[in-house]
């Protein structure tokens, strides 16, 4: 009985923690800002600015079934980014386990939301203390491997951010300034902060060390979604200035996934695309210069929809992207991207649509079938046997 009683507890302590939180903070007067709230509270600090983009996508169509339309033509615009430069030498900004600020009685909104504030909390974290003069902090959520902490997340919401405070610094300022925020600890975010410049021992993970500071370089995420042109552009810029540019006849290449949303028939498909001339891609871990020459040096690419495809960023122009999705989860973001960086788009998936809703199809496997897909590289792309 008692241990039923304490389960029952235990489920609704959690259940009730979140708004639990946020209530005794604003009983002691923290104010949560929202996004547009925290623009307007640091706008004096402001030290850079880069406008918000408006664009037209245009329809997505299926290649071999014209009459089957995946997107729809979408007017859209993303959001303004800025980066800001707080002076806090009273002591009076502090940073959280998961790299949250909060200035004063403010706690800002720097990401997607500040939903993550909770886990700051509960159970108590004990960290060791260090200080710097400079500390830039460019992420604010708790990685939980499901919604936030892939590598997606880290290249547009981490790195772009970095790119953009290094720009809006002078070299010796980004150089010496500390960098803090809960570290996803992969070989690609190390390998990224090495090509951004960012020493290793000027990293440090907020959930393990408190750093006190005079100042902090603070930015916002933008768009989660559609990212800000500016950080598309800074983060080809200070990439690929250090990966020599691909020798040699460019690709037509497969990539493949080994987790989540796999294609269930992936053996026949392969099939047919070798009688196209395909580069299978398999999945496995590799260095992101590696990743960046693979794309790089792609005409064509095709594949599941996955968080490799973020990697088009290094495309050169003219790059045709094809992905295949689940008729229940088909996110437009790597459509957005395509269009920005001037490469070809197109889509897939069998069958009718499904609600597209990432919360029940997020995981879904899917099935392709060749016939269809044939129709569509024929649209495209001369066999090279058969």
């Amino acid at each position: 009985m008692i241990t039923r009683l304490f389960r029952i507890l235990k489920s609704r302590v959690r259940r009730y923690w979140p708004a639990l939180a946020r209530w005794q903070y604003r009983l002691r007067g923290v104010a949560f800002l929202d996004s547009h709230q925290t623009e307007s509270f640091l706008n004096g600090h402001r030290i850079s600015r880069h406008l918000a983009d408006s664009f037209t996508l245009p329809e997505t169509v299926d290649l071999g079934q014209p009459t089957k339309r995946y997107f729809p033509a979408e007017k859209a615009i993303n959001l303004p980014v800025s980066v800001w430069l707080y002076e806090a030498s009273d002591g009076g900004a502090k940073q959280y386990p998961y790299g949250s600020i909060q200035i004063g009685k403010k706690l800002v909104c720097l990401d997607v939301n500040t939903d993550d504030f909770h886990r700051n909390l509960f159970p108590p974290i004990k960290r060791t203390t260090w200080f710097t003069p400079t500390l830039i902090a460019p992420w604010s959520h708790y990685l939980d491997g499901f919604m936030w902490g892939g590598y997606y997340d880290f290249v547009f919401l981490v790195a772009a951010k970095l790119c953009r405070i290094k720009e809006a610094l002078s070299d010796s300022e980004f150089k010496t300034a500390f960098v803090s925020y809960p570290l996803f600890g992969t070989a690609y975010e190390r390998d990224f902060l090495a090509l951004l410049g960012v020493a290793a021992g000027r990293v440090v993970d907020s959930r393990t060390t408190n750093v006190t500071f005079e100042r902090c370089v603070l930015a916002n995420a933008g768009h989660w979604f559609y990212p800000n042109r500016a950080d598309i552009l800074a983060l080809r810029k200070y990439v690929l200035a250090l990966v020599p540019p691909a020798k040699g006849p460019r690709k037509r290449i497969y990539i493949s996934r080994a987790g989540r949303r796999r294609i269930v028939n992936e053996p026949e498909v392969i099939t047919l695309l070798q009688t196209y001339g395909f580069t299978i891609i398999i999945d496995k871990p590799r260095s992101v210069i590696e990743q960046v020459r693979i794309y790089q040096n792609a005409e064509f690419i095709i594949g599941p929809h996955g968080a490799s495809f973020s990697n088009i960023i290094w495309c050169q122009r003219g790059t045709h992207l094809f992905e295949l999705f689940a008729p229940t989860y088909y996110p437009g973001f790597f459509r957005y991207l395509a269009h920005e960086l001037g490469l070809g788009y197109s889509a897939y998936y069998h069958g009718p649509a499904g609600t597209g809703d990432w919360a029940t199809g997020l995981e879904d496997d899917i099935y392709v079938s060749v016939a269809e897909l044939e129709l569509c590289l024929r649209k495209w792309l001369p066999a090279t046997s058969h």
